[in-house]
């Protein structure tokens, strides 16, 4: 199925506008028609509708995500499958990425950068409190909501697309790596499994 501008997901949910394109989904803002409200969407892409291995990627991604319930880390509000594809249903986000706001400026002053990362820490520690490790921890996962004027952004972390809970049967053979380069812990760099100290490693390189 092909995502577009007007479809309607579950009934409820009408995609308005292509916000990102990752390697598993796109992610567009929405309405949600049952409550008229804005959220975002993750939907599979186009070339893996009816791909069982990446529905069962976003299953867990929506499991995990659903597990899950701070200020800093983005709500996911519901899951479904349409036409051989899923979709997330998530809290929008007005603002933007680390990563954006790191191209723009490269080095943050100290006295915005640790709220931002002591935020994103509270949010992993909430994770990892419920035996969910992210495993993708990076700029580009961590959002910066707007809030007023010459106050600090409000941290979201998203994208639990690779992340592992307890008791999770695993998704990738052994050995094989999850997550992006620049950012990867040791361990996670030689296959083994990644732990709650993968992501502190990550938010270290951040």
């Amino acid at each position: 199925m092909k995502a577009e501008t007007n479809l309607v997901l579950g009934g409820g949910y009408r995609l308005l506008e292509l916000l990102a394109t990752g390697g598993m989904g796109e992610v567009w803002t929405a309405n949600d028609l049952s409550v008229g409200r804005s959220v975002a969407v993750k939907v599979l892409r186009e070339e893996y509708t009816g791909n069982l291995e990446f529905l069962r990627r976003l299953r867990t991604e929506a499991r995990n995500s659903a597990a899950l319930a701070h200020p800093n880390i983005a709500q996911m509000y519901d899951y479904g499958e349409e036409a051989g594809t899923g979709y997330l249903v998530m809290e929008l986000v007005p603002g933007e990425s680390l990563a954006d706001l790191l191209d723009r400026q490269p080095v943050l002053p100290a006295q915005k950068l640790i709220p931002i990362l002591a935020d994103t820490a509270r949010g992993l520690h909430h994770a990892h409190s419920n035996s969910v490790v992210h495993r993708d921890v990076k700029p580009g996962n961590i959002l910066l909501q707007e809030v007023l004027p010459g106050t600090h952004p409000k941290v979201k972390i998203t994208d639990f697309g690779v992340s592992l809970a307890a008791n999770q049967a695993p998704m990738t053979a052994t050995g094989m790596v999850m997550g992006t380069a620049q950012y990867l812990s040791p361990e996670q760099a030689v296959g083994s499994a990644a732990t709650a100290r993968s992501d502190l490693y990550a938010l270290g390189v951040i």
